[in-house]
Order: structure tokens, then sequence, then C-alpha cells
């Protein structure tokens, strides 16, 4: 009786070491670009919960693990209480990727009207029968300390089979969205793995999609922020060498022109000194009332340059 849920936790424990070897490599890869996007920018809503998200796991997988299976001996009642706090931090942390990924897909839409109403709902209409459920979990399971409390601190002996309803229910949560098919894909094979085996392996594919789903989100809003950084960077360096290129064939067009063409670029602004007045603008200058008559000459005058640059051009 007492072989069986330490042989399965033993199972178990090698899918929850390598989701935090995972986590700790793609943070190790990620985080130039997460200070350079996230860190370094205002602190926002979205950032804020993209944090949160993106460290969550830290606790939840790499705290619980070390809890669990190094610090030795635990009672049961310890044992349900870090358990409790692991699902419900696994569940809030899962929620909030899908938040973050559901704002990008609000963003990409415009923040078209019927979204903004929309998504809010269908994601209520998802989330809050999730909770529901990973509370129903969570209560059902029972615990009891371990056969080798050397070698594990407690071990999970199950509970109502009803986890794989969270899965199903964030599969329909992801369908239809193209970014998110690998979401939905794991969604899909721990739902197999939840039916398939027994109540004290349900756990077996918890940690892989917990930790891949916070690394895909983080690495979609790292590549969103980065390319949205880089086009502002481009934006930003072809206007200034638009701006260089007229200086310059201004220049060229200018120190090019023979001295009858500059004295009569000169005179331009002082000819037809009748003025015909209207309302709002000097007809001779083409400016508005008020203005200086060095000012209208300047103005006049460099309107006069970029026309004679767009005839040569």
């Amino acid at each position: 009786m007492l072989r069986k849920p330490f042989i399965s936790f033993i199972e178990i424990l090698p899918h929850t070491v390598a989701s935090t070897v995972l986590l700790v490599y793609d943070w190790m890869l990620m985080f130039p670009a997460e200070l350079e996007v996230v860190w370094s920018a205002k602190l926002r809503p979205l950032n804020v919960i993209y944090i949160i998200q993106r460290y969550l796991p830290f606790v939840d997988t790499i705290g619980v693990l070390y809890v669990v299976v190094f610090a030795k001996p635990i009672d049961p009642d310890t044992c349900r209480t870090l358990y409790d706090m692991s699902g419900w931090m696994y569940i809030i942390g899962i929620a909030l990727t899908e938040v973050i990924l559901t704002m990008r897909t609000w963003a990409l839409w415009g923040q078209n009207i019927k979204l903004t109403i929309g998504l809010p709902i269908f994601f209520l209409c998802c989330w809050v029968p999730n909770f529901y459920i990973m509370q129903r979990f969570l209560d059902t399971q029972t615990y009891m300390a371990s056969p080798f409390p050397n070698q594990v601190g407690c071990v999970i002996l199950g509970g109502q089979p009803v986890l794989f309803l969270c899965w199903i229910i964030l599969m329909i949560y992801e369908a239809g969205i193209t970014y998110y098919i690998y979401l939905f894909v794991l969604s899909i094979v721990n739902v197999v793995v939840i039916l398939s085996l027994s109540h004290d392996l349900e756990n077996l594919f918890s940690p892989p999609q917990r930790v891949i789903q916070t690394l895909l989100t983080s690495r979609a809003i790292l590549h969103m922020r980065s390319q949205s950084r880089k086009q502002s960077q481009l934006s930003s360096t072809a206007i200034a060498s638009r701006s260089l290129e007229i200086h310059v064939t201004q220049e060229q067009l200018i120190s090019g022109m023979q001295d009858e063409e500059l004295e009569e670029l000169e005179l331009l602004p002082l000819r037809g000194q009748t003025k015909y007045n209207t309302s709002e603008y000097d007809c001779i200058s083409n400016s508005p009332k008020g203005e200086s008559d060095d000012e209208k000459i300047e103005s006049r005058t460099t309107r006069q340059i970029v026309q004679t640059i767009e005839e040569r051009l």
C-alpha cells in the first residue's frame, strides 16, 4: 500500500526537475531582452502582470520542489498546505498568462469595441469555473507521510479526478487563436495524461505545462516589445535620414546657382509690395496677419527654395 504512491512520486519528480531546469535556462537566455524592454520601461499594469507571471513559477515550482523533496520530514497537514499554495499559484499564474495573451490579441485587433466587451466576458466564463474546479480538486486530495522520509518529504495519494476539466476549459479558451497552437496541444496532452493514468499520476504533466505556458507567453511579449522598439528606431532613423537628404539637396542647389539666380531668389520676397489684405492672410506673403516683415520674408524664401528643389528633383 505504501509502495505505489512513493513510486508514483518518483515517476513525477523527473518531470518537475526538468521543468525547473528549463525555466532557469530560459530565464538566463531571455533576461537581457527582458531587462531592455520590460524592466527599463515605465511601470504599467501590463508590465506588472508580466513580471508576476514570469517569476511566479520560481516560487511554485522551484520552492515547492525544494520544500517537498529536500526539507524532511513533512507531516501530511504541512504537505497539504504546501500543495494548496502550489495549486493556487499554478492556476493564478496560468490565468495571468492568458490575461497577457488576451490583451495582446485585443491590441492586435486595434482595440475593437466588440472585443473590448466580449473578451472579458469570455475570460470570466472560462476562468471562474476553473477556479472552482481547482478548489474542489485540492479539497479532495489526500496525503501521507513518506515511507522513506530521508528521500522524499511527503507523498500525494490522489483525489477526485476533476483536474482534467481545468485543461479542457483552457483548451476552449485558447481555441481559434493561431499563435497559441502550442499551448492548445499542451492542454490536450495534459487531459490525455490525466484521463489515461491513475489518480496518483494525474500531476505528471502539470509542471511542464505550467513552465512552458509562462515561457511561451513571456517570449511572445518580449518579441512583440522588441519588434515595436526596432520599428520605432527604424522610423526615427528614416525621418532623420530624409531630413538630412533634403538639407543636403537644398545646400547643393543653392551652392550650384549662378549669381544671377541667387540675386533673383533674394529679391523674391521684396517683389510686389502691394498687399492684398484678407480677413486672415496677407496675399503677398501667404502668411498669417501679425507676422513681422522679417518673418514673412523668411517664410516666403523657404517656400521658394522648397519649390525650386521640387522642380529640380
